[in-house]
């Protein structure tokens, strides 16, 4: 058995070589589904931001949600028979699994080989890194977007997609806790302004990514922390109690006019 087909479980977040496998198979089915719906399949990274949304919101979003917002349309037009399906949802389970487990470890550096890795590509860095006439020929599809802005916008899309699994809570410090993490994606969605430094995908290649933005990824991974712990804290949230009691002094419900208790209240 393979990497990229073995069971979700025997996978573990610090496993380089499974977490790359889980990945590399992930882009492999996206590559599946993008050849009949090109237009509407999203890159890998902006499902990691959406995955990752995922697992910090309040309850358990469940793939009949999921796939619509991923792909818009139902999963029987993404997937057409049930073996692409179960080979997509077992991977897909496999990189939860993996992300999860990160988020349950107590890390206090990112160094730390446990901590939460997103699959995240320096597209920029890889440009820069491609020889002539390859790098040229890759530019004409346009500028590549600066590094972790699709992985920001997925999970920002989800948050919005689910406002309601989302919306902040009643206590003040929390609420303003939520709002300070999520600033953490939207500084993400922003274009580079500072000079490159380091490049991410080649360490000798051309410098591509300021480090400004590095430094402002791993706030965002932090914040992903803070999330999934204040989901974990609160848990789903419980629609406001509704009765069906008329108070003595409202209208009553006959339609007469009168307050209920001079009229069916009497």
């Amino acid at each position: 058995m393979t990497p990229a087909d073995t069971p979700p479980e025997t996978l573990h977040p610090d496993d380089e070589d499974a977490v790359g496998a889980t990945l590399g198979a992930l882009e492999d089915a996206l590559d599946t589904v993008r050849e009949r719906h090109p237009e509407d399949t999203p890159q890998w990274e902006y499902c990691e931001g959406v995955l990752t949304a995922l697992l910090c919101t309040r309850r358990a979003v469940p793939p009949d949600e999921w796939l619509p917002m991923l792909f818009g349309r139902d999963e029987e037009a993404v997937f057409p028979s049930e073996g692409e399906r179960t080979h997509f949802m077992m991977h897909w389970l496999a990189r939860e699994a993996q992300l999860r487990a990160s988020l349950q470890s107590a890390v206090d550096d990112l160094n730390d080989e446990r901590a939460l890795d997103p699959g995240v590509l320096d597209w920029r860095g890889l440009l820069a890194s491609l020889p002539e006439p390859e790098r040229s020929e890759a530019a004409k599809g346009g500028e590549p977007p600066p590094f972790a802005q699709v992985w920001a916008a997925g999970f920002l899309d989800a948050t919005e997609y689910w406002a309601d699994d989302w919306a902040p809570p009643r206590d003040k410090e929390v609420a303003e806790a939520m709002a300070d993490a999520l600033d953490c994606f939207v500084d993400l969605l922003e274009d580079e302004r500072e000079p490159p430094a380091v490049n991410l995908f080649e360490e000798a290649g051309p410098p591509s990514v300021s480090q400004a933005r590095f430094d402002a990824f791993g706030e965002a991974i932090w914040a992903v922390y803070d999330l999934y712990a204040i989901a974990r804290s609160l848990g789903p949230r419980v629609a406001p109690a509704h009765s069906d009691k008329v108070g003595r002094n409202d209208p009553c419900p006959c339609g007469s006019g009168k307050k209920y208790k001079k009229c069916h209240g009497a």
